[in-house]
């Protein structure tokens, strides 16, 4: 495998997924891909054809077909079916793109059987990855931290199964995820969320199914409170991001820059990586030669950011804060 290069597939030909194709571009040296899955067959062969790979429209006879080294799975939280399983029982390195499966047992049977597969895993929480994310998680460490507040303030998608709750989790789930993924990321685990959501303006929008209002309090192990806030009936995207208030200094992270505003004045440092090319290189990298530092959201830890956005969905249907259980807890 250090020599040889890794034979990729695909599950899913969205336009996340074309994040990923362009990053191989730039890693052909490393990786090819052989193998495009797609259930729209005109979608698959689309994808297919400008890397010469071979087009399917079923991932069981993606599998039975090929042999690969790695599977990317970019499909709808509602489609993870088992293709998960599938790589973890035939020793296949997987990629797949947030958020996890709805169905917690789910999950937890996937995040079970890759550890048990010795497979690695990533997850695509791509704010982990920016240049300015590193440089906050290092400065945080020296920080009294107070609250954080985190936003996803923006226009409604056009996705059908977007905006159908059963289908995609609701916006807090499907969308919003980054920011509390990256809240985790920056400031550790949460201890509870206590989550109130609400339809307020979307009532007579064709085939919407879900709030459109959602707001969310964390507690931290730490001790860090924090208040989310996600909402997807606005014009244009407003607010996307996280603010870190510290003592006497608060930390602003969008995905273009990170803004420190403090006593001596404000520094901003901007996105100076590729990091979809981060993102995959390092993916690459684990699956040739078995290095998994680089991967900063595997399959399990990606877990736990799930556990926190169903939580927050929990209380605000039962009305009441949810701790975050954990197995062995």
């Amino acid at each position: 495998m250090e020599t040889d290069l890794i034979k990729v597939g695909f599950i899913g030909t969205g336009n996340i997924s074309k994040r990923h194709f362009t990053a191989l571009a730039k890693l052909k040296e490393q990786a090819e891909v052989v193998a495009v899955c797609d259930l729209v067959e005109d979608r698959a062969a689309a994808a297919a054809e400008p890397v010469g790979a071979h087009a399917y429209t079923s991932p069981h006879e993606m599998f039975a077909r090929e042999k690969l080294d790695a599977v990317y799975i970019c499909v709808p939280p509602d489609a993870h079916v088992d293709q998960e399983l599938t790589c973890a029982d035939k020793g296949i390195h997987f990629f797949v793109e947030k958020p996890l499966p709805l169905d917690m047992q789910k999950a937890e049977q996937i995040a079970q059987a890759s550890r048990a597969a010795g497979i690695v895993t990533a997850v695509g929480y791509h704010w982990r990855h920016f240049s300015q994310t590193k440089v906050l998680k290092q400065r945080l460490a020296q920080e009294r931290v107070g609250m954080a507040l985190g936003s996803f303030l923006t226009s409604l998608p056009g996705t059908p199964w977007w905006r159908v709750k059963s289908r995609s989790g609701g916006q807090v789930v499907e969308q919003a995820i980054h920011v509390f993924d990256t809240a985790r990321y920056v400031l550790g685990e949460v201890e509870q969320v206590y989550a109130s959501y609400g339809l307020r303006a979307l009532h007579d929008e064709p085939g919407y199914l879900q709030d459109d209002v959602y707001t969310a309090n964390l507690r931290f192990a730490s001790g860090v409170v924090g208040n989310f806030g996600a909402t997807c009936i606005l014009h244009k995207r407003l607010r996307v991001g996280l603010e870190v208030l510290c003592h006497k200094r608060v930390y602003s992270l969008t995905d273009k820059e990170l803004e420190i505003d403090g006593p001596d004045g404000t520094e901003t440092v901007g996105l100076e990586n590729d990091f979809a090319y981060d993102e995959n290189a390092t993916f690459l990298r684990a699956v040739a030669g078995g290095d998994r530092s680089g991967i900063l959201s595997d399959y399990d830890d990606a877990l736990e950011t799930q556990r926190v956005v169903l939580a927050a969905n929990r209380s605000a249907e039962t009305g009441q804060p949810v701790r975050i259980g954990r197995p062995g807890q």
